[in-house]
């Protein structure tokens, strides 16, 4: 009797235990990524009361007999969860996704490169709720630094504009110098002097100015333009802009032809057409790192993204304050062999545990991993229905197993009161 005490006794322990499994499932009905746990029986040790003995045909022998044994109650088998998709809930964070597969994202503390995920102390994990912090690192909820395939140097720049540099003098006072001898006249303008036909009206002899400086070398790399010749009061307004061997922000620091003297016309800068510099295709890092907004080599700062878009690809793409897509970096999946080998940390993150088999960086979109659905969330996979009916079916074995305890004691106080 006292065998069915334990047994009782090991039946309430163990129901407990399962209780304490559907309370946490139940608790985290909206917890997300959650992955609901099951928990499983087995018989506890026997005692064997009769062995077994095969039997024997020989004349006057006796034939076989099976094993009487009487076991001990039941005990914990063990506790899985069930690694199955949860449903999608969209939300209206732009950087927040959900893995529609068996993948699962890297996250943890900074480390610039990644090449053995066991031993590089990272975490797994099936929540994508992402943010971009203040150094424009991706990072999750919990600051843990997101980990992808970073931008190779050189690609993934958008058409960028460029201004020609542009200076403008106005009012510049021509100095004119007549030689009688050849029938020519020496003009100066800015403190550049050239050599003209002298039987020609004052615009003409500026234009004839500007063909013979446009010749100089000083002149290679800038178009030359009069832009006003006003003869009432001798002045002449000039502009040069920089030539496309020139091109770049404008103020290039090239040395401009014109050195006026204190008394000229000092220039004024300005700008005059744009050309572009047409984009260069995203290529992406071989090794995982965390993913960052890369930076503007316009101006050597991270560019000023203004809203974000994931791809099924994991490719993050943001806009910035001019309307161009610049690509921060690609996701990166891990997949392992036996998802109930993974160890469930604090939050919604998983450690690889010895029995979780290869680990394998895949890209989203190719193959098991899964793909990526951007502005969704994953849902815990906890099936309410199921766990309110493994709740009542445990709060009946929980009061079985009492009944046999009290079935016992009564039994036992039967035995003691015939000694009265």
């Amino acid at each position: 009797m006292v065998r069915s005490m334990f047994a009782g006794v090991s039946g309430l322990k163990s129901h407990q235990q399962k209780m304490d499994v559907i309370g946490n499932n139940i608790a985290n009905v909206n917890t997300w990524g959650y992955k609901a746990y099951s928990f499983n029986f087995q018989d506890s040790i026997y005692s064997t009361s009769i062995r077994s003995s095969g039997g024997n045909t020989a004349a006057g022998a006796y034939g076989g007999r099976n094993p009487s044994q009487v076991g001990y109650g039941s005990s914990m088998a063990s506790i899985s969860f069930q690694y199955t998709t949860g449903a999608p809930s969209p939300t209206d964070n732009d950087l927040d996704c959900m893995i529609d597969g068996t993948g699962l994202f890297m996250v943890g503390s900074m480390n610039r490169t990644v090449t053995d995920v066991k031993a590089s102390g990272l975490m797994l994990t099936r929540v994508g709720m992402f943010t971009v912090d203040d150094n424009g690192y991706l990072v999750d909820s919990n600051k843990n630094y997101v980990y992808g395939y970073a931008l190779k140097e050189g690609t993934g720049i958008p058409e960028v504009p460029w201004d020609y540099a542009s200076y403008s003098y106005s009012n510049a006072t021509p100095t004119l110098v007549t030689s009688t001898a050849d029938g020519k006249v020496d003009i100066t303008i800015l403190g550049v002097r050239a050599t003209v036909n002298n039987n020609l009206s004052l615009e003409d002899k500026i234009d004839a100015w500007r063909r013979e400086v446009a010749k100089t070398p000083a002149f290679d790399n800038w178009n030359l333009e009069i832009l006003k010749v006003n003869e009432n009061n001798n002045t002449v307004s000039v502009q040069i802009t920089a030539k496309e061997a020139m091109k770049g922000v404008a103020g290039n620091t090239a040395a401009k032809p014109f050195t006026p003297a204190a008394g000229d016309p000092q220039p004024v800068q300005e700008t005059e057409g744009v050309d572009y510099v047409a984009a260069i295709e995203a290529e992406f890092e071989e090794t995982l790192s965390p993913i960052r907004i890369p930076i503007d080599d316009q101006t050597g700062s991270m560019y000023n993204l203004q809203s974000y878009s994931i791809s099924e690809d994991g490719v993050i793409v943001g806009v910035d304050q001019k309307n161009r897509p610049i690509t921060m970096g690609q996701l990166a999946l891990i997949t392992v062999d036996n998802p109930n080998g993974l160890e469930k940390t604090s939050g919604y993150y998983f450690n690889i545990g010895d029995n979780a088999g290869d680990i394998e960086i895949v890209k989203p979109n190719t193959g098991p991993g899964g793909f990526i659905r951007s502005k969704f969330l994953e849902m815990p996979n906890v099936d309410l229905a199921n766990e309110f009916s493994n709740m009542i079916t445990c709060q009946r074995g929980f009061q079985a197993n009492s009944k046999i305890i009290t079935v016992t004691d009564e039994m036992l106080q039967e035995l003691v009161n015939m000694k009265r």
